[in-house]
């Protein structure tokens, strides 16, 4: 899966995934991997110039709209090394069934609900999808839907009526 694949899978969340990149650092390494990004969208502006919301535009008209593979490795590199505290937990649990984690062909639903839940302990819920989803862990779909996309859910079980009717209030201001 490229990483255009990988980031289209979360364009509902792309805000979250670019929230806590510099936007400094988003900005030179485009400029220095993908010129004509660079010029498209950033040339001739300072870089404290440019708000958070023409950048987050920009990225998205070169992931979503022209398939920008330069760009959409650049986000993955970037969120892995900003957010290493994620990826260094899910790899570590990973890393449990093969040391080689990418040899890894599918990961068991129970294993899977397991690593979901131990992560759920010290990480946010989006947070753990858009690991997932960029870094391709083998979490069999309906699992990553159940756990990590529905909207209040804890566990595959754990469907509550009464929650699900008032589920739009439920989202975080974070």
């Amino acid at each position: 899966m490229t990483s255009v694949d990988a980031i289209s899978r979360l364009e509902s969340k792309f805000d979250r995934l670019v929230k806590p990149l510099d936007m400094f650092i988003l900005i030179e390494h485009v400029r220095r991997l993908d010129p004509m990004s660079f010029a498209r969208h950033f040339k001739g502006y300072r870089p404290q110039m440019l708000g958070r919301k023409r950048v987050l535009k920009a990225l998205e008209f070169e992931v979503f709209t022209r398939k920008n593979e330069v760009v959409a490795d650049i986000l993955t590199l970037l969120w892995n090394q900003t957010r290493r505290d994620v990826y260094d937990a899910m790899h570590e649990l990973v890393s449990t069934i093969d040391e080689d984690v990418e040899s890894i062909t599918e990961i068991p639903d129970e294993r899977a609900n397991a690593f979901i839940d131990v992560l759920l302990e010290d990480y946010d819920r989006d947070d753990i999808l858009v690991c997932v989803r960029l870094n391709d862990v083998r979490f069999n779909e309906p699992v990553i839907k159940a756990r990590l996309e529905e909207e209040g859910s804890e566990a595959p079980a754990a469907e509550d009526p009464a929650e699900a009717s008032t589920g739009e209030g439920t989202e975080s201001a974070g």
